[in-house]
């Protein structure tokens, strides 16, 4: 995968926190450099490379608090190979923004050390899977290397994995994607708007579904759209 460094002080993930910035800040900083690297092989727009606080509705509260406690130990949780599928009905009350502040504080966790190795990958699943039928006629050198990568980053976030029901071609290719991760007792992050183990199986099939959903592994928003909400909840 081609990859190109691009050093700016005024885009840093720790220019808030660094004691070195602005004055001190220079190119070859090796937390700025190790960073990058993880973002720029993580497939997330860059618009989503930097956390964004969110504002819990009542009803979700003991949803976040779940969450955070995940957040909080992210490092041992993706050690031990973690699955977890955060679902709603609704939409905008934080299941995307959830699973990629989980991916970011993972990369925050092991940045140090890293040298040049693909942690963390974000996929929307209905763009992969439309890329792979692409492929097949218009070979993507780049992204056959990330597919590769699919099957040894440490997590990988599945976002919109239920949004539509799958063709046989779409199941076989994402079943082997996500079996390659479990054989490997690799980490993943599902998020959907299904939240029934029924409307799962319709949409998936059971073989697929019985990877992803279990009421043990399940996080599950309650709440309505809070998308440029202010109140007076904590940050998380």
């Amino acid at each position: 995968m081609s990859y190109y460094y691009i050093f700016s002080k005024e885009e840093c993930w720790y220019k808030d926190h660094c004691t070195k910035f602005p004055e001190e800040c220079k190119f070859g900083c090796t937390r700025h450099l190790e960073m990058h690297y993880l973002m720029s092989h993580s497939n997330l727009p860059k618009v989503k490379q930097y956390p964004v606080p969110l504002k819990p509705s009542k009803e979700d509260m003991s949803a976040f608090k779940k969450l955070l406690k995940i957040k909080n130990d992210i490092k041992e949780w993706v050690k031990s190979g973690g699955s977890l599928y955060i679902c709603s009905e609704s939409f905008g009350n934080g299941k995307t923004t959830w699973a990629i502040k989980l991916l970011l504080k993972y990369f925050d966790e092991i940045w140090a050390g890293n040298g040049f190795k693909t942690k963390g990958i974000f996929i929307h699943v209905p763009t992969l899977l439309t890329q792979i039928k692409s492929n097949i006629s218009n070979r993507n050198k780049d992204f056959e290397i990330m597919l590769e990568q699919l099957s040894t980053a440490d997590l990988v976030v599945w976002d919109d994995i239920a949004a539509t029901k799958l063709s046989d071609y779409d199941h076989t290719n994402l079943l082997t994607l996500v079996d390659q991760r479990l054989l490997s007792c690799l980490a993943n992050i599902y998020t959907g708007n299904l939240v029934t183990e029924e409307a799962i199986n319709n949409a998936l099939g059971k073989r697929l579904s019985s990877r992803i959903y279990s009421f043990e592994n399940t996080i599950e928003f309650t709440g309505s759209d809070r998308r440029g909400q202010n109140g007076n909840l904590t940050n998380y």
